[in-house]
């Protein structure tokens, strides 16, 4: 497609999310400013090992582990605010997602339940059996709605329990030695379900899409 459509619509993607934290009072002017400079950045500066770091991911056996902690030290060096916000709950629950989905790739991989297309780009289109579009949008929902259920609350008692806390007390999930491993794990388990435990389930019970990548 052309390529300044793609550009406009992630401008626009992008301007959309800058203005809704502003608006919800999350961060200032300055900081929506310095955030998409050092995302640009980032992207300019690791563009080029996009693909060295993808095949590392996916052939390098302790990717997952290495997912894991590398996800917890970014928590543990987060600024401590001055005062408590949602912000550092937010980027506690974008690490855990994003390494639960990583985590769940090398795994997929590695049980050869991940595969490359049969055919090189571009794809005929291949129009997706709607019945097992809802069933898979159903059953991942209740799936996922079990999965952080039971592990936020596994790990909201199992923290309070060691540090000698009241569950019970909303309180106890602004403490940080609570909160980053309460949202942590739960949404790495979430994160990891929704690539790997999902779509495994899906292919046993017959309405994985295996050729995901010729769907509309």
């Amino acid at each position: 497609f052309n390529i300044w459509i793609g550009i406009a619509f992630a401008a626009t993607t992008c301007v959309w999310v800058c203005l809704s934290r502003i608006y919800l009072g999350m961060h200032t002017f300055l900081d929506i400013i310095a955030g998409t400079i050092y995302a640009l950045f980032l992207v300019y500066l690791m563009f080029p090992y996009v693909d060295a770091i993808d095949q590392f991911q996916l052939n390098f056996a302790l990717a997952p582990l290495l997912n894991f902690s590398i996800g917890i030290l970014l928590i543990k060096f987060y600024p401590s605010p001055k005062q408590w916000s949602t912000a550092r709950s937010d980027t506690t629950v974008i690490l855990g997602s994003a390494f639960g989905l990583c985590s769940a790739t090398t795994t997929m991989f590695k049980l050869g339940l991940l595969k490359k297309p049969l055919t090189p780009p571009i794809y005929s289109i291949i129009y997706p059996n709607y019945l097992h579009c809802l069933l898979r949008t159903v059953l991942g929902l209740i799936l996922i709605f079990l999965t952080r259920q039971i592990v936020k609350n596994v790990v909201l008692r199992i923290t309070c329990f060691i540090y000698g806390l009241d569950y019970r007390n909303p309180e106890c999930k602004r403490l940080a030695k609570i909160e980053m491993p309460y949202y942590y794990l739960t949404y790495f388990a979430i994160g990891f379900n929704i690539s790997f435990s999902c779509p495994v389930f899906f292919r046993a019970i017959g309405i994985g899409r295996d050729y995901s990548y010729t769907e509309i």
